[in-house]
């Protein structure tokens, strides 16, 4: 293989440069060294060729100005050593770890050498790395991991020794974090290595597991996390199997350690819990305020006040989340009663409301100070009990069924005497509920999913306040006042723009509750897909369907199309598809559920996407109902209005007409019985009250009007139809049989009297067509019996649905002729 050129370069760059130079040149040589894996990686061969050789001579010298600047007395130079190893292990492999052995003592040193602390933390980072890799090659480990892992444990240990009482670390806390994160990996894969360190490491960082305001440093949360996760860690060290007995025995004690500091700050209040597992609490301590923690080196530091105290139960309750969430060397068997009933103690003290702090049971002897600094601290409690309830759930998975009502019942409890208005509790509801909603939220009872009702708003609220489409709290008008004395009056009160001034303001201090969070984001289709949607109330779905539009949210409009809401009486609500269609037309998903719901809607006849049929409003109701009396009423009785000859509606175009002859102001009554009436001569629709037609589809017209007339009629007839979009006609019913006029004759009279022929208003049409069909007007005939009455006057027409003879035909046609002219 030939030598790549940057190795050729890397070689003179560090054979040229000075040492104290070296550092700021660090980024090129690391770059050039990342470039030369191929090289580095490759096995050195025992009779090499003529470019391997080359190649070869360039590694190993290489190695050896690494080497060379490691063991030198540069500072510069063994932080630019460090950097280089650091590259040469990670493009190496097995090659370059096999090689590594006098980096390790090198990195080792370094450690005991007054070096600056930014060279010793990229030792630490450096060596962790090679640890890791070399635990996959067991004949590394022994000739190499073995033997030098115990000394680098000690140099760390050396490094962060706790300070005396009431002293400063010597050592920044990053670098403590360094530290304890290198152990936690390493105590992992070299259990029996690190067994006796097992006791310098837990003294070293129990100071930073739960840490208080009483504590002469602050430790940061990185340092809390990583300490914590290192004591999780440590039953890993027990010999043969008793890994297990050591971490049920460290979770036991975090367990009593949480009652001990609740003990004391809970002195202010009478509690109404009572351990079901055998736990009997301590005596308060006498003193004004309350105090624990001891100086022995097995005791948490001490600590005095509420506040210390929260903190201090709020770390130890984080440390057994930790134990929940860090893997085990072997099964272990989970204390699951004992940790709900430490949630159920913490969950059943909540804060008052405003003006009744009566309504809580309190100690007399504590003062008010104290009882209001512990409402204070309660939320902070609650969240920490909440991220407990989610660790077990996380670490029981589907077997946490059974804890599941208690874990919900005890959020809601926290969560509506919080007042809604702490974020982190907030932030831990939502995780935990939206777990809880993915073990059994379609399982939930009607009563569980009612309690949820202020979840549902606040996260509606939260979302909406977040994305502007709803104001946050605005804060109270600054006018100047009435009455007040000039120094107390504010002056800036009368500038132009003092009220947008103060509404930025106040913009700007809602800004921490305006910014959302992952939880409660992706809670929100969950309300819709997750939950039972026929035990929410109209108004919550109603809220949850305007939270998902108005912001934008494609998951919760999904789940809403898919999940509708149906009420008691099984009709659905509209659906959000229109706007989810509009606020994501490109979208993959979206496309394939609107032509999937248009398809379904189309096979089922609906009209509507999906297939579902939409709420229909009181007054649609009472129109169709109202239409479909009127054409059960023209079906019973006799008709007097004049047909074409294709049996089509044939209104006389008269003065005062539009523009197709339908009189003003009466179109829609025409088009109704177009409807709602028979179909043509040919026998072609079905009877008004058997068929009703709401999508307002044009009645069928009659095209062989002209070959079944003998001759042409020289007065214009109209056919009323409306002129809407056309649908796809459905199928023809085959037309009730209609008796002749001459059948009936002798029933005329008595169906006249009792059943008035239906008067229909023509003036609500929308539209009409106009057909000329014909037949021939002849002199003679009797005038029909219907005659014309005063409602033909006023502009009504009445339609008769019997078949005449040809006779009568003639007849009714000369006798419209004669009216017109009398006209």
């Amino acid at each position: 293989m030939a030598a790549p050129p940057e190795l050729r370069v890397l070689c003179r760059r560090l054979a040229s440069t000075p040492v104290d130079d070296l550092p700021r040149l660090c980024p090129v040589l690391v770059g050039h060294v990342l470039r030369c894996g191929g090289p580095l990686s490759a096995p050195a061969d025992a009779k090499p060729k003529d470019k391997s050789a080359d190649t070869a001579v360039l590694v190993h010298k290489l190695r050896t100005h690494i080497t060379t600047l490691l063991t030198g007395k540069s500072p510069a130079g063994r932080f630019a050593a460090v950097f280089l190893v650091k590259a040469v292990v990670d493009v190496g492999g097995w090659e370059s770890l096999r090689a590594a052995a006098p980096w390790l003592r090198g990195l080792i040193g370094i450690l005991n050498k007054p070096d600056p602390l930014a060279s010793k933390e990229l030792c630490i980072i450096t060596l962790t790395k090679m640890y890791v890799l070399l635990h996959g090659y067991p004949t590394l480990v022994r000739e190499m991991a073995t033997p030098t892992l115990p000394d680098y444990v000690s140099a760390c240990l050396q490094l962060i020794k706790p300070p005396a009482a009431g002293k400063a670390l010597k050592v920044p806390a990053a670098f403590v974090d360094t530290v304890a994160c290198s152990l936690a990996k390493l105590v992992v894969l070299y259990p029996t290595t690190l067994r006796p360190f097992t006791a310098a490491m837990r003294g070293a960082l129990r100071a930073y597991v739960a840490p208080t305001c009483s504590d002469p440093s602050l430790v940061p949360r990185g340092l809390r996390e990583s300490s914590r996760r290192l004591l999780a860690l440590l039953p890993y060290t027990a010999p043969k199997n008793g890994s297990s007995d050591e971490w049920a025995k460290a979770l036991r004690s975090t367990l009593l350690d949480v009652h001990a500091a609740l003990d004391q700050i809970f002195r202010g209040v009478v509690e109404p819990w009572e351990s079901s597992t055998g736990y009997r609490g301590q005596a308060p301590r006498a003193g004004p305020e309350p105090t624990g923690g001891g100086d022995s080196p097995d005791d948490l530091p001490p600590w005095s006040g509420v506040q210390a105290g929260a903190e201090r139960a709020i770390g130890l309750v984080e440390l057994l989340c930790e134990h929940l969430a860090s893997p085990t060397k072997a099964a272990v068997a989970l204390p699951v009663g004992e940790l709900v009933d430490l949630a159920a103690r913490v969950t059943l003290v909540t804060p008052p409301s405003p003006g009744s702090e009566d309504a809580v049971p309190t100690n007399p002897a504590i003062g008010r100070d104290e009882k209001a600094e512990l409402w204070s601290v309660l939320p902070d409690l609650h969240a920490a009990v909440l991220r407990l309830h989610h660790a077990l759930l996380r670490r029981l998975g589907p077997n946490a069924l059974p804890l599941a009502t208690d874990m919900l019942d005890q959020m809601v409890r926290v969560y509506a005497a919080s007042r809604q208005n702490h974020p982190s509790l907030r932030a831990a509801a939502a995780a935990l509920t939206k777990d809880l909603l993915l073990l059994c939220g379609p399982t939930l009872p009607k009563l569980t999913v009612d309690s949820l009702a202020p979840l549902i708003q606040s996260a509606c609220h939260e979302i909406l306040v977040a994305t502007g489409h709803l104001a946050a709290e605005e804060a109270a008008p600054t006018q100047p006042p009435k009455k007040a004395s000039a120094g107390a009056t504010n002056a800036d009160a009368y500038l132009p723009g003092s009220a947008a001034a103060a509404a930025a303001a106040a913009a700007a201090t809602t800004v921490s509750n305006a910014i959302l969070s992952d939880e409660t984001t992706a809670l929100l289709p969950l309300f819709l897909s997750h939950l039972p949607q026929h035990h929410l109330s109209p108004d919550l779905r109603s809220l949850l369907d305007r939270t998902a539009i108005l912001a934008s949210h494609r998951a919760a409009m999904l789940a809403s199309c898919l999940h509708p809401y149906r009420d008691g009486r099984g009709r659905c609500r509209p659906s959000v598809l229109p706007f989810l269609v509009r606020a994501f037309p490109r979208d993959q998903e979206v496309e394939v559920l609107r032509s999937n719901l248009l398809k379904v809607g189309a096979a089922a006849g609906g009209g509507h996407a999906g297939g579902m049929m939409t709420m229909e409003m009181d007054a649609e109701e009472e129109e169709e109902e109202k239409e479909e009396e009127e054409a059960g009423d023209e079906e019973q009785g006799e008709a007097t209005a004049p047909k074409s000859a294709g049996g089509g509606i044939v209104v006389p175009r008269e003065a005062g007409n539009d523009a197709n002859g339908i009189p003003g102001g009466k179109a829609k009554a025409a088009a109704r019985a177009g409807n709602s009436g028979g179909g043509g001569g040919g026998g072609g629709g079905g009877g008004g009250a058997n068929h009703h037609n709401p999508w307002g589809v044009a009645m069928d017209v009659d095209t062989d009007a002209d070959a079944a007339a003998p001759s042409q009629n020289p007065f214009a007839a109209v056919t009323v139809t409306a002129t809407t979009p056309a649908r796809p006609e459905e199928p023809a019913r085959p037309a009730s049989p209609l008796k002749r006029k001459s059948e009936v004759a002798g029933a005329d009279d008595a169906n006249d009297a009792g059943h008035p022929p239906k008067r229909l208003a023509a003036g609500d049409a929308k539209a009409a067509v106009v057909q000329a069909s014909a037949g021939p007007a002849k002199e003679d005939g009797d005038k029909d019996e219907g005659g014309e009455s005063e409602s033909d006057s006023e502009g009504s027409v009445q339609i008769d649905m019997t078949l005449d003879d040809d006779d009568d035909d003639d007849d009714d046609d000369d006798d419209k002729e004669e009216e017109e002219d009398e006209e």
